[in-house]
């Protein structure tokens, strides 16, 4: 393939920016369909603690970690960039100096389409192909064969490219900024749910009425099981809710964009941002089965706080 900088892609290679719970998932997915060779970068591998969960997953998934950034798209011809929403253009920019013409940089993380547009020029500016990637579900259920729309010049490449491995891939056209419209609009109830019933159960808990209001929101609603629904959106957000608090501030500048007053979304990233914090150190990343545990881990962190 083509020159990236002064390296040389490997052919089929499928690279990893990020090795999160996402990351590793789709990477160890894609082993098992038979990709050949997956290799991985996170800032991560950097600390200690960081290194070893790092390692955990490497050996799970069937993946080779990479030392740098630079290394990892020395090795890669498609590149998964799989990062939190915060960073997706700074890695994008630590990434673009070591892009040939060879590379396809997949972006799958959750920022507006204005931020989506501002990466795939950063891409494109090497000669390297940039396809924007809509996760349009949570990843753990599916894996690799989680459903995702794709935009850009470079789809129909990148699905050809993918599709031996069972990748739930939909070609959304060429323009980037309109598979990630699609998602960010998903979000505003997926997220806003998750925030929604975190402020029900911390409020409806103080009374030890929160089992007794979900059956009631049942009777209203019937065909789910609320309190299950809760306990399994809520254990996500313990271990996730700074991410889609982020992903939802993101929802809330795309709707601004388009002078629309972002009233849910806001709210949903303050209650999602203001629950999480600190969670994701107590829990790792084993979502807790009971929204209980959520809440009393809540409550002990607020209870130190007081303490200091």
């Amino acid at each position: 393939m083509g020159s990236a900088g002064n390296y040389q892609t490997v052919d089929g290679t499928i690279g990893f920016i990020g090795f999160g719970e996402a990351g590793s998932l789709i990477a160890k997915g894609l082993s098992e369909a038979g990709a050949p060779r997956i290799f991985a970068y996170d800032s991560l591998i950097h600390a200690a603690d960081g290194r070893r969960a790092l390692e955990a997953r490497a050996a799970q998934s069937g993946t080779a970690l990479c030392p740098t950034a630079a290394d990892l798209v020395r090795r890669s011809e498609l590149i998964f960039s799989t990062v939190i929403s915060t960073v997706a253009v700074a890695v994008a920019r630590e990434a673009a100096p070591h892009l040939g013409e060879g590379h396809i940089y997949m972006d799958l993380n959750s920022t507006s389409p204005a931020v989506k547009g501002e990466i795939a020029g950063v891409i494109t500016a090497t000669g390297a192909r940039f396809v924007e990637a809509a996760v349009m579900a949570a990843v753990p259920p599916f894996g690799h064969k989680v459903p995702m729309l794709l935009g850009g010049e470079a789809v129909a490449d990148a699905i050809a490219r993918l599709a031996p491995y069972g990748m739930d891939l939909e070609d959304f056209g060429p323009e980037i900024g309109r598979a990630t419209a699609a998602k960010m609009f998903r979000s505003i109830v997926v997220k806003g749910l998750e925030a929604l019933f975190l402020e029900c159960v911390m409020a409806a808990s103080r009374y030890g009425v929160a089992e007794k209001v979900l059956d009631y929101v049942g009777v209203g609603y019937p065909g789910l099981d609320w309190n299950k629904l809760a306990h399994h959106l809520i254990g996500r957000t313990a271990i996730h809710g700074e991410r889609r608090g982020h992903e939802m501030e993101e929802v809330a500048a795309t709707l601004k964009a388009m002078d629309m007053e972002p009233i849910m979304s806001e709210a949903a990233a303050r209650r999602l941002l203001q629950c999480a914090a600190g969670l994701k150190d107590r829990f790792g990343d084993r979502a807790p089965e009971s929204y209980h545990q959520v809440l009393e881990a809540m409550e002990a962190k607020e209870g130190l706080s007081q303490m200091k």
